[in-house]
């Protein structure tokens, strides 16, 4: 595993490094600009959707990046279209920034029991 992906500076000068913490860097802020997810990791309220189950990681293998993050998601909403917005927004920001810094997106997801269901009257 290597800490940087080089990529070929547009004035051919060079080339540029980024390194893993930066893609990390970059996720997490484009993770926080998805609708509905939770500021908290402890609860989910009224209008969030989800919420990161661990901090994001980048690995760099064979000059990719793999980004992995993992989520909770509530139990009445569809994990597909949580994991379309989060997708669609790291694509954005990824190709905004490094235009031609090859990754991919793995994202894990467990679902969030609604907690006033599971709780017994007595």
């Amino acid at each position: 595993m290597s800490d940087y992906i080089y990529i070929d500076n547009l004035k051919n000068r060079g080339k540029i490094a980024i390194s893993h913490l930066a893609f990390e860097s970059l996720v997490s802020d484009a993770i926080k600009n998805v609708p509905g997810i939770s500021k908290s990791s402890k609860q989910l309220k009224k209008n969030q959707r989800f919420k990161l189950n661990r901090p994001v990681r980048v690995n760099i293998k064979n000059d990719v990046a793999h980004i992995w993050l993992a989520i909770d998601v509530d139990e009445k909403v569809d994990p597909a279209t949580v994991i379309e917005d989060l997708e669609s927004e790291i694509h954005s920001a990824m190709d905004m920034t490094t235009e031609q810094a090859p990754y991919d997106i793995e994202v894990k997801v467990d679902t969030i029991k609604n907690e006033s269901k599971t709780k017994k009257k007595k």
